[in-house]
């Protein structure tokens, strides 16, 4: 269970978007939690030349950690345009450690999970380093993507082949190729709606698609309905589908 966001942005990247995040991370309550925060790790993930570079990982709580801010100062020396996204977890099923934290970056590809696939065992050409759910996510959509060579189509395969028939709490996704944002939501609980939540923030200069906000975002925002599949350009061009 986690809080994630993604940003396209064109000129200067806003990191309010973060300073947000890191403030949801510490005080935004977790279902069947007493106790609230997202505080088993944080990742944030953008592009270089076209690849995707980790500018900062850590295990340890968002709001705790000094590296963070260490990433906030590269976040602003970030070529434009561009694509961020960071996540900030609770753990459902494996500790907190790195090879547990999101996003994960494989294929030259970056996937964040909110949610927990039960029981996701597929078989993947590349051996987990973790324990969680979301990073065989990730290696699976990997493989997809060596099949496919398109981040779109095996995005898609994966959601209608491989989780939609399984049984799970939630899968909000966010993934991108350094070319377009995808993002994705599903959750199988209507009590739960409000937590596994993905809104699209079309602001001046950027576009973010985010989980929670305690500050609000500028510009228009608008809910991804449930089965919803969202792509942002690196012009801001948003399109919308339903999947399910």
């Amino acid at each position: 269970m986690c809080r994630m966001v993604g940003v396209v942005f064109t000129g200067g990247f806003p990191t309010g978007t973060l300073n947000d995040l890191r403030h949801v991370a510490e005080v935004g309550q977790v279902p069947d939690e007493k106790e609230p925060g997202h505080r088993d790790g944080w990742g944030m993930v953008s592009f270089r030349s076209g690849s995707p570079r980790y500018i900062g990982r850590s295990p340890r709580p968002i709001h705790l950690d000094p590296s963070f801010d260490s990433a906030l100062e590269d976040v602003a020396r970030l070529e434009s345009p561009n694509i961020l996204i960071a996540h900030a977890r609770a753990a459902s099923t494996g500790g907190a450690s790195i090879p547990n934290t999101h996003p994960f970056v494989v294929n030259d590809i970056v996937l964040g999970h909110n949610g927990t696939i039960k029981d996701f065992l597929p078989q993947t050409k590349r051996t987990p380093k973790g324990e969680t759910d979301s990073e065989r996510l990730a290696l699976l959509l990997g493989d997809r993507m060596d099949e496919m060579g398109a981040l779109k189509t095996a995005l898609k395969s994966v959601i209608l082949e491989d989780i939609a028939s399984k049984e799970f709490s939630a899968a909000v996704l966010l993934a991108s190729d350094g070319q377009r944002l995808y993002g994705y939501r599903d959750f199988a609980r209507e009590d739960r709606a409000d937590y596994y939540d993905l809104r699209i923030a079309k602001c001046n200069g950027y576009v973010a698609l985010f989980q929670e906000s305690f500050v609000g975002y500028c510009g228009r925002v608008s809910r991804v309905k449930k089965g919803e599949f969202v792509s942002v350009d690196l012009d801001l061009t948003v399109k919308r589908e339903m999947l399910l």
